[in-house]
């Protein structure tokens, strides 16, 4: 069984939203929120307690972060059977189903995707959207318009039908490339502090002031050598001027081949300082 636990951990910062940077001393109760820098969703357990001001929270959830998690990472969510909210209330709905599958292979496309699985007889791997590099490192403009995808595998090991089945499942361009922003910027801030780097540009970015997202967003060029110990892993790098995240989501999900060399996310959060 793959691990589902990574590294847990309460951070307290100045009483600023880490967003719009406002004073929140003076806030009611109901207007301040913890951030979860990986969301709560996917078991993260790094918090900045009293870090966001609802607004700021609000937003983001909207914006980018439901949508992530209700496409892109919906099916790693379901087969892992991750946290689905902060406690399940009886007028709550169900979690959502798994994406249909088609009864078949069909890898060059077609099938009819209208056979509903139970979770234990899905096939046991996902796949997420690989980027090409963050703009800013290589001196490119990338916009917001996804170029060149390609896609990592992971796979959760045990029975699987894979060989008899075909899974198709949504991604949406720019939610999950703005979340793994937000992880990245909330990590930073968390760890290091804005003494280290300046993080106008990114917070700008997930405050919808910018929609330039593949100019922070991206794969590493060359291969890290991560743990896979551990579901998630968050690493500060430095890249030239630029300060950097590695975001290895999943990462003892990776179908590395007994290899623990992985391209993960890097996220530029700003010139280090």
């Amino acid at each position: 069984m793959r691990s589902l636990v990574m590294r847990q951990h309460d951070y307290r910062l100045d009483g600023r939203c880490v967003y719009c940077r406002t004073d929140m001393s003076g806030y009611a109760a109901d207007e301040v929120t913890d951030e979860h820098i990986i969301p709560r969703a996917l078991n993260g357990t790094l918090v900045i307690r009293n870090g966001a001001c609802a607004e700021c929270a609000r937003l983001s959830n909207k914006n980018y972060e439901a949508a992530a998690l209700n496409s892109d990472l919906l099916v790693p969510r379901r087969l892992l059977e991750l946290k689905a909210s902060r406690r399940r209330g009886k007028n709550q709905s169900a979690p959502r189903p798994l994406p249909p599958v088609a009864l078949g292979d069909f890898g060059m496309g077609g099938g009819v995707f209208d056979l509903d699985l139970a979770r234990e007889d899905y096939p046991q791997f996902f796949s997420l959207v690989v980027f090409q590099p963050a703009g800013l490192l290589i001196g490119v403009d990338r916009g917001g318009d996804l170029q060149n995808p390609s896609f990592q595998s992971f796979n959760l090991g045990g029975k699987s039908r894979d060989s008899d089945v075909t899974t198709k499942h949504t991604m949406i361009n720019g939610p999950f490339a703005m979340m793994l922003a937000k992880i990245a910027y909330c990590y930073a801030t968390a760890e290091w502090g804005e003494s280290f780097f300046d993080a106008k540009d990114i917070r700008d970015l997930l405050l919808g002031r910018r929609n330039d997202v593949y100019n922070f967003v991206g794969n590493t060029e060359s291969p890290e050598r991560l743990t896979t110990r551990i579901l998630h892993g968050l690493y500060v790098h430095r890249r030239g001027e630029w300060l950097t995240v590695l975001v290895h989501l999943f990462a003892s999900c990776h179908d590395t081949k007994d290899s623990s060399d992985c391209h993960p996310y890097e996220v530029v959060v700003g010139r280090a300082l």
